[in-house]
């Protein structure tokens, strides 16, 4: 039955969504997240290093927040954004449980490291982290941007929205990393053995029905692959 012309109806695309599933499977067990930027390690899909230049010259934030340090290369990546865009005045937080020795010496050497205002060891759901970045939030004049790229377990990532959502306001953003773990379920992608039921995908599903001032945005995607299309969260506008 064709649909009346007023009818506003967005017929999903299965071809492209199945094409982007399998995609998705060969670059991760393909490794084609093992990048660098400057040097410096970074494990991110290049579509997505382009995904996160456009946020952060989207809300030009004064409080970058990043969960997951590894090798330091996203640090240094967020810290070279703020200077490309000339903003001296904004900084970088970095979280992890451990720090690699690669990760402080880039972070400590590296002329852009003056933008890490905090590197933090230490779980990302500690009460000391979190009071860390409350007080960094509070004397912050701008957006602050928080991207989740720790541990992927559907649990920890649920923990991690409900304990980071109280710092992005209305002009910033919200960014769990890996949601296409969801796809990948099947493949071996180690140490995670229950990607089907519990990952970043799921966790956010689980959040917005809890969290009704947050909604999903695509207003920073284009066309191409990427770990985290689904992971851009944004508050909802106040009416």
């Amino acid at each position: 039955m064709p649909l009346a012309a007023d009818d506003n109806y967005e017929i999903p695309n299965y071809l492209v969504a199945d094409l982007t599933r399998i995609v998705t499977k060969v670059a991760a067990n393909e490794g084609w997240y093992r990048q660098s930027w400057l040097g410096a390690a970074i494990w991110q899909l290049p579509d997505d290093l382009m995904l996160l230049q456009r946020i952060v010259a989207g809300i030009r934030p004064s409080l970058i927040v990043e969960t997951g340090t590894k090798y330091g290369g996203s640090a240094l990546f967020f810290a070279s954004m703020l200077e490309l865009l000339d903003l001296p005045k904004s900084r970088v937080i970095t979280v992890d449980i451990q720090e690699t020795e690669e990760a402080r010496q880039l972070l400590v050497n590296h002329r852009l490291g003056r933008y890490v205002q905090h590197r933090l060891v230490a779980s990302s759901l500690h009460e000391d982290v979190l009071a860390s970045i409350a007080a960094a939030v509070a004397s912050t004049q701008g957006p602050v941007l928080v991207f989740l790229d720790d541990w992927h377990g559907g649990e920890h990532v649920l923990a991690e929205l409900n304990a980071y959502a109280p710092f992005v306001g209305e002009n910033g953003l919200l960014v769990v990393a890996d949601t296409s773990f969801a796809d990948l379920a099947g493949t071996p992608v180690a140490p995670y053995r229950s990607l089907l039921h519990s990952n970043p995908r799921s966790a956010i599903e689980a959040f917005l029905q809890t969290s009704p001032g947050f909604e999903r945005t695509n207003r920073f995607l284009l066309p191409g692959l990427s770990n985290f299309a689904d992971g851009l969260l944004q508050r909802r506008p106040l009416d």
